[in-house]
């Protein structure tokens, strides 16, 4: 098996600029946090169960040829609609509204009928921020039972390719950046059901499908739709992070609990 890795120079420019944008934003959220703490306007709160491990599966897809195509993403040699995919994520919610994960994504993308053949056993290593909309904009209802989000996430990916024609099997490591929609649905004070739908950008040059085109640089993007189960870990006695609402007489600023 071949192993490749694209050159950093051509990939790795919208990577960091995604990364530097989360993470300033992130920090600057903390900080202004931690001030308004020291000022004397932050609210005395119970302590919250913060951390949440999720599994979820579902597909991630290319089913189209190139363009704007965010509900079916975009690659050379097209992808069928449903390939087999497996999630992992933790998240630390140092907020109510703020949530930091690690991700682990696992899927097998292969060609449609009629297209190139591939088989790609994809792998992606993600670090992101979900913002809980209901609670960053102190909606109360229904927060009791259902909490959407917009995501965001950058980092590194891995292809194992195979069922290459005419070509030997091979490996590339790549940048990805994306974004993404989801929501939680509590089941209980120790279960949340969860969706999510993420859309996810390669550099052009990268290819998924594992195919040459000189000269050609469609710029290669995944689709993904998930189902999953989230539990949070700790005691049920403390309330969750994810659940906590914020007392009505508290400073409409305060953004860190």
């Amino acid at each position: 098996m071949t192993t490749y890795t694209i050159p950093l120079c051509r990939q790795n420019s919208l990577v960091a600029l995604a990364i530097a944008v989360l993470f300033t934003f992130t920090g600057a959220l903390s900080a202004y946090g931690q001030a308004q703490e020291g000022a004397g306007q932050r609210e005395s709160i119970p302590d919250l169960n913060r951390w949440n491990v999720q599994l979820s599966t579902g597909t991630y897809m290319g089913v189209t040829g190139g363009g704007a195509t965010p509900f079916f993403g975009s690659l050379g040699s097209r992808s069928r609609f449903y390939n087999p995919t497996f999630g992992l994520d933790v998240e630390y919610m140092p907020s109510i509204f703020l949530g930091l994960k690690a991700g682990y994504v696992y899927s097998v993308l292969e060609n449609r009928d009629g297209f190139s053949s591939y088989k790609n056993n994809y792998q992606m290593f993600s670090l992101g921020v979900n913002f809980y909309l209901f609670k960053l904009f102190d909606i109360s209802y229904p927060l009791d039972r259902i909490n959407p989000y917009v995501t965001m996430r950058t980092g590194y990916s891995k292809s194992s390719l195979s069922e290459l024609r005419d070509r030997s099997d091979r490996s590339a490591f790549h940048g990805h950046y994306g974004l993404g929609v989801g929501s939680r649905f509590r089941i209980n004070d120790r279960v949340d059901a969860t969706a999510a739908y993420h859309y996810t950008f390669y550099n052009p040059a990268i290819r998924l499908d594992g195919q040459n085109r000189s000269g050609l640089y469609e710029t290669q993007r995944l689709a993904g739709f998930t189902i999953g189960l989230s539990v949070k870990i700790g005691s049920t006695s403390r309330p969750s992070a994810r659940w906590f609402t914020r007392p009505r007489h508290s400073a409409p600023n305060i953004i860190f609990i």
